[in-house]
Parts: structure tokens; sequence; C-alpha cells
């Protein structure tokens, strides 16, 4: 077997493995190029049976269909691809550097473990010329964040990460929906990521996450809310970034819940949602972190009986599911065991985020799991999963699930 072939066989794979389905029929190409079409990237259902060896050709696929392939992975093109597999895959020593007279987590690493800062710049400095795929990515984010709580959320690391345009991508970027233990995080961006980077999105971002963590957790900030206030005044919803719009209904609907006056808007809020959601492409977060705002309250029946909203939900989540494991989906994916899944013929597979995914909010991914599990449990075993899942949600304030799973 020429190189070609054999890389052409193993990205085959790659793609069934990211899809989690095998392309074994005509059927399943149909499926797979209109998977592929979600993300923008055109290859037909005939090309893609050529190239899983569905029907017969001798012809190899062209330079472009190729390097679609390897941008459906998230490489830059076909050349990146090989050459990352030749890298990274063609020897089992990990011990190598993660880039060749360059970015190396091995010495990220050790730097942090020493606390060489210097060290630690120079590998973030390295890090952004570093050519990444998700799975390394959210491997080296989850590796600094273990450091800033091993040294006690260390002010001066903080600060580094702040200033570092890696940095703040890798901590900053990556932990943003974590746990907030002592309220850590809202410190950490508030005072050292904000000053690095005080333009209206970044002030809109950090200002929705400080004031959305304080009312799901049973207080409000009136500082942060008039300041929340202030900023939406003269708001161009329909320009900003898809996480900030999704933040901005989350944090509307958190406010109004607040003030005991969502009951009156809610309709309004569904047909908004819904109508962001169909025209933008990325509508994951958006669709779960509205959901988790109105399910806090208890608003489960509204969204039910809203059918453009879940019919929109039901696509995103089935087109998506399989391609695109976010931590948006596993939201999505409880919600629609709990609201859809009974409405619907045939058996439903639930996709499980590994540990790079939501790692920092360890607690509602455990409540997530848990709930999901409730769904497809017997007998004892339910009876056990609804007790130890109330305690633990109560626990934590995590009161959309409450709501979700045992609210009629």
């Amino acid at each position: 077997m020429n190189e070609t072939k054999k890389h052409i066989k193993q990205i085959c794979t790659q793609i069934e493995v990211s899809v989690n389905r095998k392309i074994n029929s005509y059927q399943d190409t149909i499926w797979l190029s209109d998977l592929f079409k979600d993300k923008k990237i055109l290859i037909s259902a005939s090309t893609f049976a050529r190239i899983f060896g569905i029907t017969n050709s001798k012809t190899k696929p062209y330079k472009a269909t190729l390097d679609n392939l390897a941008k459906f992975l998230d490489y830059k093109d076909w050349e990146n691809y090989i050459n990352y597999q030749s890298k990274y895959h063609s020897h089992t020593n990990t011990f190598l550097n993660e880039d060749v007279n360059g970015f190396s987590k091995i010495n990220l690493e050790i730097a942090l473990l020493v606390k060489n800062y210097e060290a630690v710049k120079l590998e973030l400095d390295k890090y952004e010329k570093f050519i990444t795929i998700n799975s390394i990515h959210f491997d080296v984010a989850n590796l600094i964040g273990k450091y800033v709580k091993i040294n006690n959320y260390d002010n001066e690391l903080l600060i580094i990460l702040a200033k570092s345009a890696a940095g703040r991508r890798l901590f900053y970027g990556c932990f943003v929906d974590e746990n907030n233990e002592n309220n850590y995080f809202t410190k950490a961006i508030y005072n050292y990521y904000l000053p690095q980077v005080p333009d209206f999105e970044n002030t809109l971002f950090v200002t929705c996450y400080i004031l959305a963590q304080k009312i799901y957790f049973g207080t409000i900030d009136y500082p942060i809310l008039n300041s929340y206030q202030n900023l939406i005044k003269d708001i161009d919803i329909e320009n900003l970034h898809y996480h900030l719009i999704s933040r901005y209904f989350e944090c509307n609907i958190l406010i109004d819940g607040t003030n005991k006056i969502l009951h009156k808007n809610v309709e309004n809020y569904l047909n908004l949602i819904s109508h962001f959601a169909f025209i933008k492409q990325k509508n994951e977060w958006l669709l779960a972190r509205s959901i988790k705002a109105l399910l806090h309250f208890g608003f489960k029946k509204e969204l039910i009986n809203h059918k453009k909203i879940n019919e929109i939900i039901l696509t995103s989540l089935m087109k998506k599911r399989k391609s695109n494991n976010s931590a948006a989906l596993y939201i999505i994916q409880l919600y629609y065991l709990y609201c859809n899944y009974n409405l619907n013929n045939g058996t439903y597979h639930p996709f499980y985020l590994s540990n790079e995914y939501l790692q920092g909010n360890s607690k509602e991914k455990i409540a997530i799991e848990s709930a999901t599990t409730y769904v497809f449990a017997k007998g004892k075993n339910q009876k056990l999963i609804k007790q130890n899942l109330q305690e633990y949600c109560k626990l934590n304030k995590i009161n959309w699930i409450l709501n979700l799973v045992f609210k009629e």
C-alpha cells in the first residue's frame, strides 16, 4: 500500500471515530455528506462512496477533496494532516517535544511544577506558533488549570496567563464555565484577565459570567448588574459573537427570574431564542444557556410546549452531536432525554464527554451524567440514583437539573 492510500484509509477510520458511525453503505455516505455540509465543507455522497471503498474506483481523490477531509478533523489542509501524522504517530516515543525545537508540554509541566515562570512564559510564547488540534489544546489547558489550583491560585501565574494570548486561550477561555470555588475564577477574570483585554466584548463577557454565576447561586451583585445594564443599552445583538448572544439571553432571563417577572416575558424570550438559533450556524450555546436559565426558575412546561425551539433543539442535537461533542450539546442532550425522548420512536444512544471537556466544571458534569443515567435506570438502581442526584444537586445549587428531572 502506498503512502497516500495508507493515509486515506487512516483518515477514513479517524472520521468514523469522530462521527461515531461506520461508513459502509451509500446511505451512510449521504448522511456523512450532510454532516460535512453543516461545517460548510462540501464532499458529495458519491465521492465518499469511492473514498470509503463502497463503490470501486481507480482514480485518486482530488487534492481539494483530501484538503476537505483534513479540515473536517480541524487540520489546515491535507499536507498539515500528513505532517502531523508523520511527526506524532510514526513512533511511540511520548517523551519527544510536541513540536520539534518548539513547544513542549513536558517542559511546560516541569516549569509549572517548580514555579519557573520565566520558562512558563517561554513555552506559552512557543505555543502561539504551535499548530494544535482540539485534543492537545484541552490537554494543555487542563494541565495549566491543575497547577493553578495546586499552587493555591497563585497570583503571579494568573497574571502571566492573563498577559499571554496563549495563556488567555488556554486558561481563561477553557475554564470559563468551571466550578468557581470561593469565587476564585470570578476574581481571576475580573482582576487579571479583563485589564489585559478591556474592550467592549471582553467586558461584556466578564460581566455576564459574574452576574450569571451569582444568580445561579442565589445572590445578585448589584454593581455588576448596573454595569451589565449600562453595557447593553445600545447593543446590537445580531452583530455579537455567538457566545455573547448566548450570555446576553442567559443573563436577561436570570435577571427577570430574580425580579419575578419572567412569566410575563418567557414566550417572547422563546421566540427570540428560536429566531437567533435558526439564523446562527453555531447555536449550541445559545440553546444550552437559555435552557439552563429557564429551567433554573422552573419554566420546563413552557420550554416543552414551544414547538419551534424544540424543532431546532432536536435538529441541532441530532446533526451535531457525533461530530462536535461539546459541553453545550451535553446540556441539550439531557434536556432532550427528559422532554423529547419519549415522544420519538427508536432507541437513542447518548454520547459521553471525555474528561478533556467540562473538566473544570466537574460538579455539573457529574450531575448531568447522573441525570442521564437515571433516564435508563430501573428498579432499586433508579431509586438510589434519584436519592443521590437530588442530594447532590441541592448541595451544589444545580437547580436547573432538579427542575428538569423531578418537576412535572
